[in-house]
């Protein structure tokens, strides 16, 4: 009973300025670190408008990720088609929600607070996604509470994939044909 009457107070410590964020651009930096296979560095561009989102890598293997509501294209470099994922089988994914549905954090995840300086948060989704391991998310936000600075996730196999971002712009208008899976080439 205890834990019912904690749980407002539980929820209204995370930012709202980050959870009513619904249109940003980022330039990010991704590093993959697994006890399976060497370091990998990459680096690109992320922009979200609503639950529409592109993923533009500009490093190694360019590749672009799109997701339109409906459907999530990946583009790979020297593939002739992207491969294609209905909407419904990835989205309980922990890193979309929260890209792209950043209100489930107050009903998705359990949270807690890790640090105030840095602004830190550990996210475990309540429910685990069917398409991927166990994973944890560490999110890491700017002194306002309102932009990420960085997320990680860490997974049951040890493997953890941090973005850091830098040039963050929320609330701008960005063109539907970054969303649009036919423009790319």
């Amino acid at each position: 009973m205890k834990i019912l009457f904690l749980l407002p107070f539980l929820l209204m410590q995370f930012p709202a300025s980050f959870i009513k964020l619904d249109s940003f651009q980022v330039h990010f930096e991704q590093k993959t670190v697994s006890p399976l296979f060497p370091e990998i560095t990459d680096s690109g561009i992320l922009s979200v408008q609503g639950c529409k989102f592109r993923f533009e890598y500009t490093t190694n293997e360019k590749r672009i990720t799109i997701g339109d509501c409906r459907n999530i294209y990946q583009f790979s470099e020297g593939e002739a088609q992207p491969l294609v994922f209905k909407w419904d089988e990835i989205k309980s994914n922990p890193f979309l929600q929260l890209l792209i549905n950043r209100d489930a954090i107050k009903t998705a995840f359990v949270m807690k607070k890790l640090s105030d300086s840095p602004l830190t948060y550990r996210l475990v989704p309540r429910k685990q996604a069917p398409d991927t391991p166990f994973t944890m998310l560490k999110l890491t936000l700017d002194k306002s509470g309102s932009r990420p600075v960085k997320i990680e996730i860490i997974d049951e196999s040890d493997q953890v994939i941090t973005y850091k971002f830098s040039d963050f712009r929320a609330g701008i208008h960005l063109s539907p044909q970054l969303f649009n899976p036919e423009g790319v080439k």
